[in-house]
């Protein structure tokens, strides 16, 4: 169906059927979607405003096997077929290509607002050959409309749950004789849903968000200048300014904000709360960016033309995050990923169409250089937690030799033979006046010490408690009294320091400081590609494509990480979680020729079959948070893929399309939390995986009667994983292994209805989402995942929208509701890089039921 405001010019055309022709530009040839031999899936400007669509997170749920991830905005990533690739490391890039408006966009740059924008195609499977950079798993290409000669434009605004204000705009005319202008704007701004209770001194004049608030404006200028009846040339430029909540943590620890102190339960256990105590400095994700881009359309005869495209492309990212969900100061850890990037993109293309053959070829080349710095920051309280964790261990220690001196002195351990878990057992029971045999095999030499230090009063929570601070300093042989500690202040611990030669020991007097430890990474990456693609038509019924690409990508890449600034404030102090290095640098090329072959043959004008083999590829990389990576860059990924599909229209009302496909990919890039001896924090980091896939994908769109349709899509997938050795979040060793499993069952189905009851147009729509919990099949999860409401739940959206148009179409009046359930859902697995070190998990929600009206004027 026509969008909105074109309507009003279409109003005496027929409506629509299932028949009518769906234009994408899949192959960079435009065709009608039920007849091109890949597998590619549309969304229309009538499917993105009848869902009040505005990012690729919502609409996701339109095409099967297509996932975008919603917990942040500029490190969001596409997964397509159940491959994603992490986004937070700018030393490499993601499996699938986003392109917006024929120019490619890197990492932190994909997530943008849909502004009157045509249509979204999403391309599965390997695309290298026609798309090139990055589109190992397939694209999704972002197509705006443009320019044109006829005088139109819109206002609307969409008002709801939690302040919900968004406005969005367009017009279109005729500027002088042959130069058109479009020019559209959209603004989206909406409360968080859950109160963060937080009044922190260090944030003092700045804003304290709420958690789930959004703040996000976009706009677009595009002037086109027909030049000649056979030439074109648009320019256009873009802003979007993003200034909104960090991602969301909700402490789930004895240390979070308390809702409920009078019950049983010490903290917070409640993923959905309604307030919450976040202490984070400066919190914010914001993104700041701009682009430039010349396009020229040239027709050199009814054989031959052309198109350049050329973009400039700047942005700046912050995305400083809560890492511990809690106002505890001993257990604070922030981390932010600032980005500053640039990329110059250029596309070269020629088409030849003819009677029988087609041609698309061309060149492309991207240069983009861009700097990173990864924030780690803790107070000074939460490093003498750190310090006093240490302390403990050196304590117990002390303690431990303290039992085996006295075994040894006991005999014990020449009665056991030398064994000190037998003596320690002998012990054990002698102390319950037990038979030694009661205790050997269950009673070990760390579990005696375990009670005896317990026992000592020793173990301290934080060393700036005076009673046990003086305790511990009696027994390192320092008399030493909780009250001459408290009356000293930092004497006893600058005392300490000296001994054991550690100025980590350092006194209250320091508290409320912070302390840093930053990655800086710089790149310089320059990608070139040649491509050509021919589809031959041998009959009416049947044709054939081949293509091939050679891809080079040249990277270089440098790391630092900066020593802390508290080394100013306390001499002699060095890094704890990282150590400080000088810049160091690597480069490296990878180039690849990648390639596709296929059939399509027209069973009749309404079925199709088709088959084809692509291969994919992505380039290699540097891993901004491993130093290791400098020596070992990880491998590229490579795919190939087979597909087998079908496309028809049953019975003049049910259009189908069937996907079958078997995917190879050798060196997936996999980002895991990793901690591996020796650092003491964990932190993302890149591992390479190879996977063989299997799957099918199913759309159906039913043409119930006129003006009604009910859409289903899904999508099933089975998958064998062979992944390398890593370290886990906890720093335990995950052996090199091989997994095999299924996809979640997910489903999504939609109903729409144009209604004539004479007065203008109504239509209805609806979409209900279905999407299988996995997570009763994770394993080493915490015992405490299972009291968490919902964790375990199956997802079920129920979205609604409900509009009409006066009878010139004028005006439009609408009602929407989201999540009409209200089903509340843990969105993603349950994170932290503070759950082991601090004790402090933490997770994210969705937003609840939301409902407002639009109203839209068109003219």
């Amino acid at each position: 169906m026509a969008s909105f405001g074109a309507f009003a010019a279409e109003q005496n055309e027929p409506e629509e059927d299932i028949n009518d022709v769906i234009v994408v530009t899949a192959q960079k040839r435009v065709q009608n979607v039920m007849k091109v031999p890949v597998t590619v899936d549309s969304v229309s400007s009538d499917t993105i405003e009848e869902s009040g669509s505005i990012l690729l997170k919502d609409i996701d749920k339109f095409i099967p096997g297509f996932d975008f991830s919603e917990t942040s905005m500029t490190q969001a990533g596409v997964t397509i077929r159940g491959i994603s690739s992490p986004n937070i490391s700018v030393g490499q890039d993601p499996s699938s290509a986003t392109f917006f408006d024929d120019v490619y966009m890197p990492r932190a740059a994909q997530n943008v607002l849909f502004s009157d924008m045509q249509r979204i195609e999403v391309l599965k499977g390997p695309q290298g050959t026609l798309f090139g950079k990055n589109a190992a798993m397939g694209v999704v290409n972002m197509i705006p409309n443009a320019p044109q000669e006829d005088f139109e434009g819109f206002v609307k605004g969409r008002f709801g749950t939690d302040n919900l204000v968004r406005i969005e705009g367009m017009i279109n005319f005729e500027m002088i004789d042959d130069i058109y202008v479009r020019a559209n704007f959209l603004t989206n701004e909406q409360d968080g849903f859950i109160e963060n209770v937080a009044r922190p001194e260090w944030n003092e004049g700045d804003k304290i968000w709420d958690l789930g608030a959004e703040n996000h404006d976009a706009a677009r200028v595009a002037v086109k200048w027909q030049a000649s009846d056979r030439t074109d040339l648009t320019f256009s430029f873009d802003w979007d300014d993003l200034d909104q909540a960090p991602p969301m943590a909700i402490g789930l620890s004895p240390y979070a904000f308390d809702e409920n102190p009078d019950d049983d339960v010490v903290g917070n256990y409640n993923p959905f709360p309604n307030k919450v105590e976040n202490d984070l400095r400066g919190g914010q994700e914001g993104r700041d960016m701009t682009a430039y881009t010349l396009k020229v359309n040239h027709e050199f005869d009814n054989y031959w033309s052309m198109k350049l495209v050329s973009s400039y492309r700047q942005w700046e990212t912050v995305n400083r995050g809560e890492e511990d969900g809690t106002a505890d100061i001993t257990r604070y850890l922030d981390t932010s990923n600032n980005e500053d990037s640039d990329i110059f993109y250029n596309e070269l293309q020629f088409n030849y169409t003819g009677d029988k053959l087609s041609y698309v070829g061309g060149v492309t080349y991207s240069k983009e250089d861009v700097w990173q710095e990864s924030e780690i920051n803790v107070t000074t309280d939460t490093v003498a937690r750190l310090v006093t964790q240490d302390l403990n261990g050196q304590v117990k220690q002390v303690v431990g030799g303290e039992v085996l001196s006295g075994l040894q002195q006991a005999g014990l351990i020449d009665m056991a033979m030398g064994d000190v878990d037998t003596a320690a057992a002998i012990y054990a029971c002698s102390l319950q006046g037990l038979d030694p045999s009661n205790c050997i095999g269950q009673v070990t030499f760390n579990d005696v010490v375990d009670q005896a230090y317990a026992d000592s009063g020793l173990e301290m929570d934080h060393l700036w408690n005076a009673d046990e601070w003086a305790n511990v300093l009696s027994a390192f042989g320092m008399d030493a009294s909780a009250g001459f500690v408290a009356a000293t202040g930092d004497l006893t611990y600058d005392l300490a320091a000296q001994m054991f030669n550690e100025p980590l020991i350092f006194g209250p007097s320091f508290a409320g400081m912070f302390w840093s430890e930053n990655f800086v990474n710089t790149g310089e990456f320059t990608s070139y590609g040649i491509y050509s693609d021919f589809d031959y038509q041998f009959s009416d019924k049947w044709n054939a494509f081949f293509g091939l690409r050679y891809t080079r990508d040249d990277k270089k890449f440098t790391w630092q990480i900066t020593e802390t600034e508290f080394a100013q404030e306390r001499p002699g102090v060095s890094n704890i979680l990282f150590p400080a290095i000088d810049q160091i640098s690597a480069q490296d090329s990878w180039n690849e020729l990648t390639g596709r072959i296929g059939t399509g043959y027209q069973l009749t004008d309404d079925h199709m079959v088709f088959a084809s083999y692509a291969t994919g590829y992505k380039a290699g990389g540097y891993d901004s948070l491993n130093i290791s990576s400098q020596a070992q860059p990880f491998e590229p990924e490579e795919v190939k893929n087979l597909e087998l599909g079908y496309k028809g229209v049953l019975a003049d009302s049910l259009r189908t399309t069937l996907a079958f496909y078997h995917t190879i990919l050798d060196g997936r890039q996999r980002s895991i939390e990793s901690k591996p001896p020796g650092q003491n924090q964990a932190l993302p980091t890149v591992v390479n995986e190879d996977l063989e896939l299997n799957g099918v994908e199913i759309t159906l769109e039913w043409e119930i009667i006129d003006g009604m349709t009910f859409g289903a899509v899904t999508d099933y997938r089975e998958t064998d994983q062979e992944s390398e050795a890593f370290y886990n979040a906890v720093g335990d060793l995950i052996d090199a292994q091989t997994i095999s499993g299924e996809s979640s069952v997910n489903y999504t189905l939609t109903y729409d209805w144009m209604m004539d009851i004479g007065l203008g147009d109504t239509r209805l729509h609806i979409d209900y989402v279905f999407a299988e919990n996995t997570r009763v099949f994770e394993v080493g999860q915490p015992a405490f995942v299972e009291t968490i409401p919902n964790y375990y739940d199956d997802r079920q959206d129920l979205n609604a929208r409900i509009s009409w148009a006066s009878e010139d179409d004028d005006w439009e009046l609408a009602i929407w509701g989201n999540n009409l359930l209200d089903n509340r859902y843990v969105e993603g697995s349950l994170g932290g890089r503070t759950a082991d070190v601090l004790g402090t998990p933490y997770l994210t929600v969705n937003r609840g039921l939301e409902a407002g009206v639009e109203v839209k004027y068109g003219f």
